[in-house]
């Protein structure tokens, strides 16, 4: 078969044929429907009414029954009224009667005696009381001729019912009651000829429901039920109507009237599949119709739609698969004015601006091509030093374990890195990371694979090396690359770095891990003050474990109020009043020292939460601090770095001074220079959106780190406080001259002074005399907790 030909089953034309057909069918099937729906309604109201009507002609034939035998038992019952004491003459009438109407199987006449007189002769037990059988008590309890539910009879065990009548004399005393009892198959003989078609009869059901007059006299004897078929309780009440039933898997339509002399129901009915046959054949013929119209209909539309429709669409197929194939000269010929032909003016058109794009295209393809090249270079390297990237490192070293091979990792950082970026700027700082780059490319063989980690930070991987004498080796080639000053636009640049080695398979076969492990030593020598590389040990886990295991306690207490706050004074070297007490947190329940718990709740982020508690809690015991001794004290509390991404901060503490009623001129928050060093410009930016509510700053541990001035030109402290440190180191070797000169300087700033870690009176005395405005230290008084630190301010 030809490729471009459209295979039959796929064809438009024959989709929009099934549509066709499909939306055909639908109307043909409704059509159906309401046909049907509307001669099933027809007819069966036909039916109904037939079936009632037939129903009623037996009411009259069965009544007309009933009178005929009424007026034989009234005149019967009339001439024995005049001939009781004679029994031969009853039995002589009887016997008449019985032969002129055999519509009675016996008749017979009981006095109030008991005695009997019947017809044909039967033997009566010496038991039989004709007065207590039910014929005679209905009949003498109604005072009227009556007939009775049908029964079974005691001696020939025929189904029967009996007509009654009471005989009374002149005085209107009761002498007897005369019956006649009627076979019921003579009444099911009188109802069978009341036929309908092939299937439909009638019958007679009494009150409880049981069938006494039927075509099939079976039914009649074995008084079957027709409760067991539909709820003949309601049929009864209804007296008259019509009903749907089913009976062995036939559906019956049936009308019915009430026979109320002998309290029973009259059914006429036909089977449905009969009295619906006229409409299953106009179904039928609909349907044949229906299907002529339909196959010629779709054989119209399947000519018309090939001539006018397939064979251009053939052809639109063939060129779109040759324009496909990259021959864009391609046109179709036509002068049809319709839509095909203007489908093949825009598609002529189309070519043409296809062959125009597609030599742009070819163009665009080469730039794409290279871009893609240079994007894969890119996610495997890095974009300053072209190195390879941390990506690149990993997919390197997890080949090199997945052969088995042995070597090890070095990883190197800088160590005084972010000084010169701070000093110089980061334009210096990425020049020095390129020529340091290019010598680590050139300096080594082809056994080493060289990465940029991330920031300052490098990786070594050493294929085949893993014995420390090996890789000491590389370590004296890496210090010997930076023994040498770096020139950079004529200054002189000295790096210094620490290294973390891991090996494999020795420490793992993890590429995660073995990185892990090489930080971890590497971060382990920037703390070591003699070793500027380490192997790594298992015993570093424990720091890391020991790490881990406050980091729980920490959560812990922030869970189950596990901190507490203890307060330092600082005290007016002048008055010797207490003026601020420093906020210091401890754990309750652990003694572990703030210096070790706070680095590892800022690297963790619990820090926020922390110090969010810490803030909460210091403004309330300045509350009541202030209520109590009646003064205006401030309260300090500490700042980290880590919360200058706490963006809501400022609103919590806006909040709770608020809530307590404190004044923001009373609180005063500690930074050092190390948050200033890190994030400059947001720290500033946040500092003064405190200092724009009221509250105090104060610069802490001056005298650590780089100890600059110039933050104090552009952020509004309040105070300045010296670093134990620096107070030790001057004061211990009577260099009194230094500090005064400092504090002189802050003071010609307006900044008042607080020297931290006071412990002799030796000190005190050497730091009131260069003028320093507060002391903090043991010599007035440890850390205490809230409720002492009261009664402290008392004693001082």
């Amino acid at each position: 078969m030809d490729n471009n030909q459209v295979k039959w089953y796929k064809s438009l034309i024959v989709k929009v044929n099934w549509i066709i057909i499909l939306i055909l069918i639908i109307f043909i099937s409704i059509l159906s429907w309401s046909i049907n729906e509307l001669a099933s309604e027809e007819i069966s109201d036909q039916v109904k009414e037939v079936n009632l009507e037939n129903a009623k002609s037996l009411k009259t034939n069965v009544n007309d029954f009933l009178d005929d035998t009424e007026n034989i038992i009234n005149l019967t019952a009339s001439f024995i009224g005049h001939h009781l004491d004679n029994d031969q003459e009853i039995l002589e009438l009887l016997e008449q009667v019985k032969e002129e109407y055999s519509v009675f199987k016996y008749i017979y006449f009981a006095d109030t005696n008991g005695k009997m007189i019947i017809h044909p002769g039967v033997y009566l037990s010496s038991e039989y009381n004709p007065g207590e059988r039910v014929w005679y008590k209905k009949a003498v309890k109604k005072d009227r001729l009556i007939w009775t539910d049908s029964y079974l009879d005691a001696n020939d065990r025929y189904l029967m019912i009996t007509v009654a009548l009471p005989i009374k004399n002149e005085k209107g005393e009761l002498l007897g009651v005369l019956a006649g009892d009627i076979l019921l198959d003579q009444l099911s003989s009188t109802i069978a000829s009341k036929k309908m078609g092939q299937t439909g009869y009638t019958y007679i059901a009494n009150q409880s429901g049981e069938i006494i007059a039927h075509p099939n006299f079976e039914l009649v004897k074995n008084k079957y039920n027709i409760n067991n078929l539909f709820n003949y309780g309601q049929v009864y009440n209804e007296q008259i109507g019509s009903l749907n039933y089913k009976r062995d898997d036939e559906q019956i339509l049936a009308s019915f009237v009430s026979l109320d002399r002998l309290n029973s129901i009259i059914f006429s009915q036909i089977n449905t599949e009969e009295a619906f046959l006229v409409r299953d054949k106009l179904k039928s013929l609909i349907f044949k119709i229906s299907l002529i119209i339909l196959f010629i209909l779709i054989l119209t539309v399947y000519l018309i739609n090939k001539k006018y429709l397939l064979k251009p669409l053939h052809q639109l197929i063939n060129n779109i698969i040759k324009v496909a194939k990259g021959d864009f000269e391609v046109q179709i010929n036509s002068n049809r004015e319709d839509e095909i032909g203007k489908l093949a003016q825009n598609f002529n058109y189309m070519t043409e601006e296809i062959s125009a794009a597609y030599q742009q295209l070819e163009a665009y393809n080469q730039e794409i091509t290279a871009l893609n090249e240079n994007l894969e270079y890119q996610a495997y390297h890095d974009p300053l030093t072209q190195l390879a990237n941390r990506r690149n490192f990993r997919e390197r070293l997890d080949s090199v374990l997945a052969n088995k091979n042995e070597g090890s990792i070095i990883l190197l950082d800088f160590d005084n890195f972010k000084e010169i970026n701070d000093t110089f700027g980061h334009i210096y700082g990425d020049n020095l990371l390129k020529k340091f780059s290019q010598l680590l490319l050139n300096s080594f063989s082809d056994n080493v694979f060289v990465a940029r980690y991330g920031g300052d930070e490098f990786l070594l991987l050493l294929k085949g090396i893993n014995s420390s004498y090996e890789i000491k080796e590389y370590i004296y080639k890496l210090e010997a690359l930076v023994a040498r000053p770096f020139l950079i636009e004529e200054s002189e640049f000295y790096l210094d770095f620490s290294l973390g080695i891991s090996c494999f398979p020795k420490d793992s076969n993890d590429s995660y891990e073995l990185i892990t492990m090489a930080d971890t030593a590497m971060y382990q020598a920037k703390e070591s003050y003699n070793q500027d590389y380490l192997f790594y040990q298992p015993d570093m886990f424990n720091k890391i474990k020991n790490k881990q295991d406050i980091r729980k306690i920490l959560r812990l207490a922030l869970k189950n109020n596990g901190f507490k706050l203890k307060y330092q004074p600082q005290v007016n070297t002048k008055t010797g009043n207490v003026e601020t007490l420093e906020a210091l947190i401890r754990l309750k329940n652990y003694s572990i020292s703030p210096a070790e718990f706070i680095p590892v709740a800022e690297e963790s982020g619990l820090i926020i939460e922390i110090s969010r508690w810490v803030t909460k809690r210091a403004i309330k015991d300045l509350a009541v601090l202030n209520k109590k001794k009646n003064k205006s004290l401030k309260i300090s509390i500490n700042f980290s770095v880590q919360q200058l991404n706490d963006l809501d901060y400022i609103n919590f503490i806006e909040e709770n001074m608020r809530a307590n009623k404190v004044n923001f001129e009373n609180l005063e928050i500690e930074i050092t220079e190390s948050l200033l060093i890190h994030q400059e410009q947001k720290a500033i930016n946040y500092l003064n959106q405190l200092t724009d509510l009221g509250i105090k700053l104060a610069l802490d541990d001056f005298g650590t780190g780089y100890s600059s001035l110039n933050y104090l030109t552009y952020i509004s402290f309040s105070k300045v406080k010296l670093d134990k440190i620096l107070i030790e180191e001057f004061l211990e070797y009577d260099n009194i001259n230094t500090i005064d000169s400092l504090i002189s300087l802050f003071h010609s700033m307006e900044l008042p002074v607080v020297a931290e870690g006071v412990e002799t009176e030796k000190q005190l005395a050497k730091l009131k005399t260069a003028n320093c405005d507060y002391i903090q230290g043991y010599i007035f008084s440890k850390p205490l907790v809230f409720s002492q630190i009261i009664e402290k301010i008392d004693q001082l």
